[in-house]
């Protein structure tokens, strides 16, 4: 969930974060970020205060937040993701966000000896890694094409290795990763979805939160791998 948020860019609060989140979860923590500038240097400002704690990082730097939750659920660690939108945020999973808070509101956070600071291991390949294995696991095919809403997120990285895997057409919009406009509202799509000649539709939040759309019925998900169940009951 959201355990932080502010509209200007402080590494100073971020690296306070940093060191709560490593005094709750001390041990290993998997981080990440989307395409923006400001969340690839507010996540080094996160990651020194976690390692400040002894805390080790795996940074799999660039990746969608909905792939990202998949990741680290199945390697059994915690995460901290660092997004923008509307502002700086940073989601967390599997570490407890009011013991956090209380951790930031008495300033009692472990302090490593300089020996003991934590290390970060370097795992760039984790989106391509993800991907290999959700398309060892899925191999049926869909017909069709798809209106693919991004929102401006890493969501972009799934394409075009996602439909060409399972054989659909893409159309996609607000694919501008790097971008600091808001993307085009959900009504927006709603309209070139109703209007156009799509199958279904699929709208990538920033919260990691993926809707998908057919026949007038919308659902909700938070794994890939829960899509990929339900596009394969409903298309496959």
């Amino acid at each position: 969930m959201e355990v932080y948020y502010s509209q200007r860019f402080n590494p100073e609060e971020l690296a306070l974060l940093g060191r709560a989140i490593g005094t709750v979860s001390h041990g290993t923590i998997i981080v990440g970020r989307d395409g923006r500038a400001i969340s690839r240097y507010g996540k080094r400002a996160m990651v020194v205060g976690i390692v400040s704690t002894g805390s080790t990082i795996m940074d799999v730097r660039l990746i969608p937040l909905i792939a990202l939750k998949d990741f680290a659920h199945k390697k059994g660690l915690p995460l901290a993701y660092v997004y923008y939108y509307g502002g700086v945020r940073v989601y967390v999973s599997g570490i407890d966000v009011d013991e956090i808070n209380t951790i930031l509101k008495s300033r009692s956070f472990i302090e490593a000896q300089p020996n003991d600071i934590g290390a970060t291991v370097y795992y760039p390949n984790a989106l391509d890694d993800f991907l290999h294995e959700v398309f060892k696991h899925y191999n049926f095919k869909i017909s069709g094409k798809a209106l693919v809403d991004a929102m401006n997120t890493p969501a972009v990285l799934f394409f075009p290795r996602m439909n060409e895997h399972f054989g659909f057409e893409v159309e996609l919009m607000n694919d501008m990763m790097t971008s600091y406009l808001p993307p085009k509202p959900k009504e927006v799509f709603l309209h070139k979805l109703g209007k156009g000649n799509y199958d279904f539709g699929l709208r990538f939040r920033p919260d990691g939160i993926v809707e998908f759309y057919k026949d007038g019925e919308e659902k909700e998900f938070g794994s890939i791998w829960r899509l990929l169940d339900h596009m394969k009951k409903t298309l496959g």
